[in-house]
């Protein structure tokens, strides 16, 4: 299965920027990612919040769908509770079509117990809502009609989708940041860190096993995508990257600080203490240069970080956060710059040279 380069982007405020600018620059920057060699797009889910100004994905992507070719849409993830199922899957069968079937879901709660308030549910509960919605959401895609039948939160009307959809039985589904979920249904894995080789044995086993249980999702996924998620500067030298990592992280850090807890930002009177869960404090406490959470360098640096990745095969996506936090157009189009020209060609060239090797050693 060949390598993978993929975007993920929250689509963050910027200053006083105009929103119709950045949603421009974006699609420009999308389409041009897609024409040297990136073939996914993963978008964040956040509402009221500066970290995201396109709560809404599947409105982002239906856009996205009229102006890439190839790209694999991926809402990364719909935070489910969050969303009438209905509707949701209406707006999601809407973007499939649009897309001529280039849609794939991401699934969870959730991160932001503030968001389960404003859409007027206990955060405690989102497990459960996100659960519940996904089995409906699962058994309209295969039948065309959303029911409530069984459900524990929603009462409703069943509705018969009017359109027939691209995808069955549905869109290949995907689990951000736990891999314990990911695996034991059978998700596509995207981890916020570099994959090593017991979390990809992990992964492996756990989904092994769920291939043997009813329910298991994905059925009609061969070969799974386990990625590994990472912001992506570089610079003219290793030093200049390290220092424009961790400036542009402490902005991106303290975004994802105030999306924490049970107080929306604009209510905010100080900034939060500390994450609320294990996984955002190893994320945002951290170092991000010496925990990995942003590859940085000089382009030659960062494309031996990628192939060194390659060559153990642990991972076959690799995502690169592009832009985020407080990076300016310099750093992002020299980042862009240097995964189109250097780094997307020099993993294709080795895979050449795997294939090659294969293939000798087949025929001897």
């Amino acid at each position: 299965m060949p390598i993978e380069f993929g975007i993920f982007d929250h689509i963050e405020a910027a200053g006083d920027r105009p929103a119709e600018e950045i949603y421009e620059h974006r699609i420009a920057f999308v389409k041009r990612a897609e024409a040297g060699g990136f073939s996914a797009f993963h978008l964040a889910e956040h509402h009221g919040h500066r970290l995201s100004i396109a709560p809404t994905a599947a409105v982002f992507l239906a856009a996205l769908a009229r102006e890439t070719t190839r790209m694999k849409l991926i809402p990364t993830v719909v935070c489910l509770p969050l969303h009438d199922p209905v509707r949701l899957f209406e707006d999601l069968a809407m973007v499939d079509v649009l897309s001529h079937g280039r849609l794939e879901i991401g699934v969870g709660k959730g991160i932001t117990p503030f968001e389960h308030l404003q859409f007027g549910h206990d955060p405690e509960e989102g497990s459960e809502r996100a659960a519940d919605i996904l089995t409906m959401l699962l058994r309209a895609w295969e039948t065309g009609i959303m029911s409530s039948e069984g459900s524990r939160f929603y009462k409703f009307l069943e509705l018969k989708l009017p359109w027939a959809l691209k995808q069955k039985p549905y869109p290949p589904l995907w689990t951000a940041g736990n891999i314990e979920a990911a695996g034991s249904r059978g998700h596509n894995f995207v981890a916020p860190f570099t994959i090593t080789e017991p979390v990809r044995a992990h992964y492996d086993q756990l989904r092994a096993a769920s291939r043997l249980e009813p329910g298991h999702h994905n059925p009609h996924v061969a070969q799974p995508t386990v990625a590994q998620c990472q912001g992506v500067i570089i610079g003219a030298t290793n030093e200049e990257a390290e220092a424009a990592a961790r400036r542009v992280w402490t902005g991106y850090a303290q975004q994802l600080l105030q999306a924490h807890g049970k107080v929306p930002p604009h209510l905010q009177t100080a900034m939060p203490d500390s994450p609320d869960t294990k996984l955002a404090a190893s994320q945002l406490l951290r170092d991000p240069v010496d925990a990995g959470m942003v590859v940085c360098g000089s382009v030659e640096r960062v494309r031996d970080y990628y192939l060194d990745r390659a060559r153990a095969g642990f991972a076959n996506h690799f995502i690169a956060m592009l832009p985020f936090g407080t990076m300016t157009d310099e750093e992002t189009e020299r980042t862009i710059n240097g995964f189109i020209d250097v780094i997307i060609p020099a993993v294709r060239e080795l895979e050449r040279q795997q294939d090659g090797a294969l293939t000798g050693s087949a025929r001897a």
